[in-house]
């Protein structure tokens, strides 16, 4: 039986449990161990660590180590699948980007978030994120929602729209009514900086990501830039309340 294919859990004692966590969490180190090493780092009996070996499907201790030896994890590099991103995702200046646009939302008086689809999550994330530190702001998911008429007698509004093409048509309209106010700052969030959202925007805090679709319909791709920059952009913001 393979041991990392073993599927029966429950079966496992609380000791087993150890025993199993400890010689998964370190194939590389347990396959020059003996049975009383192993014990000893796992804080166990060297009888509970041969029941457990038994327990699982091997017939004898040299037979469970010639398993690890030869498992493809150790020959996987464990971290490879988290590395979502980097430094290149993003432009160079993106610290001076996020100051900028920090220091504007600092000065203002209203912060209004807009997203749609799946950007619609975000923008709720960051409006809440922002609202804990202080900030009257809100999120808006609705592109049909009057945020223009709300927003009539309104100064010193920060618009931050989150879309990753730039060119959600729905959001362009929403956003082209307050281009020319000079109450509103318009910030976007987006992969594309020469988007049309980007263009209309007076600071883009854009990022690079691969597009992942799902049966050439369903966007799975990585939202994990979009929200270091938010996360981001609050730390900053807290900086500035705190300081």
């Amino acid at each position: 039986m393979a041991f990392f294919g073993f599927k029966d859990l429950s079966s496992l004692s609380s000791v087993d449990m150890t025993i199993y966590r400890y010689v998964s969490q370190n194939p590389d180190k347990v396959v020059y161990m003996r049975v009383r090493d192993i014990a000893q780092n796992a804080h166990v009996s060297n009888s509970s660590v041969m029941r457990f070996i038994h327990k699982i499907g091997f017939n004898s201790f040299p037979e469970f180590k010639a398993y690890l030896s030869h498992n493809d994890l150790l020959s996987k590099p464990k971290v490879s699948e988290m590395t979502y991103f980097d430094a290149s995702n993003f432009p160079k200046d993106i610290s001076l980007r996020l100051e900028l646009v920090a220091n504007a939302i600092y000065q203002s008086d209203n912060v209004v978030t807009l997203g749609i689809g799946e950007s619609a999550f975000m923008a709720e994330y960051a409006a809440r994120r922002m609202a804990f530190l202080g900030y009257n702001a809100n999120a808006i998911t609705d592109p049909f929602y009057p945020l223009h008429g709300k927003l009539k007698n309104a100064v010193n509004t920060i618009i931050i729209c989150f879309s990753v093409s730039g060119e959600t048509t729905e959001l362009i309209e929403l956003v082209n009514k307050f281009v020319n106010n000079d109450e509103v700052t318009l910030v976007c969030v987006s992969s594309n900086e020469a988007s049309t959202i980007a263009k209309m925007s007076r600071y883009v805090l854009s990022f690079s990501e691969e597009r992942h679709y799902l049966a050439n319909y369903y966007d799975l791709s990585s939202h994990i830039p979009v929200m270091y920059i938010i996360e981001s952009l609050d730390h900053v913001l807290e900086k500035m309340v705190t300081d």
